[in-house]
């Protein structure tokens, strides 16, 4: 009689996929990154604590180069390391991009493995708490400029972190036939709170704070008869439509609006008059999109500069203080 055979045991025991993943130990790295702004985070599991750092840093630039960003995350790794006594023999990584940068610039172990799903939640609220402080007290600038007998109007934007985060500028410009360059203004203060919220869609949940500056009262004037409405006869349509843009895009954002004088030595009105002038000139003189986008990086080297970030917290400090009073 043939005996049947018996299968043997397994030579090792099976792991589910997903159990297999769980378990895979290293350091997990986090990048979000956008024009002019780039947030990350280091995370590592050691005896089932969580080991986490994000960035930027105080003094870290927020618009790094690759180069930048890899030193960056290298000496989160490195803090990491000394902290938990674990060097990783794997960097997990959150996409394929990121992988490609810390291999070409740094030292770090990367691996093709996919990050193990609670390392990458653990680092996706690090770095969503990195955002909600960039957001906390953003300060948007707005102006515009308007040469005679144009119809064109040049519109500049500085959107300012009181963390000291580089600030984020803007050069356009609009047209407006009958609105002049209130409409104009107007349009700097919709196209500087479309971008703000381009790089923080979170602010339309309500969390933070934005406060726009403008000079022009003109313009505060007829936005509040807008919101309330309680539009006068003198009330032009191109200005009226901006304001509908504007009211539009603000919802659920907790802004608000604040005039300055212009032309008096305030650093975040007068970056946005140097934008707003520039991208006036430029369209007038049909400069290049090349030479025009160099000539906003050279405003934006000399905006970082100017000491916003100290600016900003005396300005908090003095509302503080009258709050209290």
């Amino acid at each position: 009689m043939t005996a049947v055979p018996v299968p043997a045991p397994p030579a090792a025991r099976f792991v589910p996929a997903l159990v297999a993943v769980n378990e895979r130990h290293g350091v997990t790295v986090l990048v979000d990154r956008q024009p002019n702004l780039c947030r990350w985070a280091v995370h590592a599991l050691v005896e089932g604590k969580d080991f986490i750092i994000s960035g930027p840093g105080k003094g870290e630039p927020t618009n790094p180069s690759n180069r930048e960003l890899a030193a960056q995350i290298t000496q989160a790794v490195g803090r990491i390391v000394r902290r938990t006594g674990e060097m990783p023999s794997q960097v997990f990584t959150s996409d394929w991009a990121t992988a490609e940068l810390l291999r070409a610039k740094s030292d770090l172990p990367i691996t093709d493995l996919t990050a193990p799903p609670a390392a990458l939640a653990a680092a996706r609220e690090a770095v969503a708490e990195v955002e909600r402080g960039l957001v906390s007290g953003l300060v948007l600038a707005c102006d515009s400029s308007r040469g005679r007998g144009k119809t064109v109007n040049g519109c500049g934007y500085v959107l300012a972190y009181s963390n000291g985060a580089d600030p984020i500028l803007g050069a356009y410009t609009s047209v407006s036939t009958h609105g002049g360059i209130r409409a104009g203004e107007l349009a700097a203060i919709r196209r500087g709170l479309q971008s703000t919220l381009g790089h923080h869609p979170v602010l339309r949940e309500g969390v933070g704070d934005l406060k726009v500056l403008t000079d022009s009262k003109a313009a505060l004037e007829v936005l509040d008869r807008v919101s309330t409405g309680t539009l006068q006869p003198f009330d032009d349509t191109d200005s009226v439509a901006e304001c509908k843009r504007i009211l539009g895009s603000a919802r659920g954002v907790n802004i608000s609006y604040e005039w300055v004088r212009g032309h008096n030595g305030h650093p975040l009105n007068e970056l946005a008059d140097r934008l707003a002038v520039l991208a006036r000139r430029n369209r007038e003189m049909g400069v290049d999109e090349l030479t025009n986008a160099r000539m906003i990086a050279s405003i934006r080297e000399d905006a970082k500069d100017v000491r916003l970030g100290e600016w900003l917290r005396g300005q908090r400090a003095a509302y503080a203080v009258a709050k209290a009073a």
